[in-house]
């Protein structure tokens, strides 16, 4: 009788408490779910560079698509869709020759993140310019502006751009 009450009792704090480790079982696994397509990315190279020298060929190649791919996850959707507004306007050429400016004037930026890169270059807007941007005309004033191009690591290990 004593050992079927401890079975009992057992039985009880078992349902009401669960099996010892099981929510921190659940908890790492939901967070490994949750962080899964981080592991799983492989688009980006060994180091920031090589990432946006990778984004710079697909796009010479045309390729909007695969070019969204080196930028976090987050932003891979609104990249295609602005890369495919530049395609068909016919503002890629533009674009890419803005990059590969932008890239020989880079200077690197020291952060305390290991897993983060942050490169810094100046642009110089001669005269007030006038664009349009997502169906808004805005003037972008004359004058020397500073600006950053940001990279992170994914646990996969390949570098992902962050902002342009």
């Amino acid at each position: 009788m004593p050992v079927l009450i401890l079975v009992v009792l057992a039985s009880v704090w078992v349902f009401t408490n669960g099996l010892p480790g099981y929510k921190t079982w659940q908890i790492k696994r939901a967070y490994e779910k949750m962080n899964e397509p981080y592991y799983n990315d492989t688009y980006g190279g060994k180091t920031p560079e090589e990432t946006y020298d990778l984004f710079i060929d697909a796009l010479k190649a045309g390729d909007v698509e695969l070019a969204s791919r080196y930028f976090v996850l987050e932003s891979q959707d609104n990249w295609m869709i602005t890369l495919d507004k530049y395609k068909q306007g016919d503002y890629l050429d533009n674009f890419l020759e803005e990059l590969k400016n932008t890239r020989n004037k880079w200077s690197r930026i020291e952060t305390n993140n290991s897993d983060t890169a942050a490169f810094r270059y100046q642009s110089l807007i001669e005269e007030n310019t006038k664009t349009k941007f997502e169906g808004q005309k805005i003037t972008i004033p004359a004058g020397n502006y500073t600006n950053e191009t940001i990279f992170q690591k994914y646990p996969s290990g390949v570098w992902k751009i962050a902002t342009l």
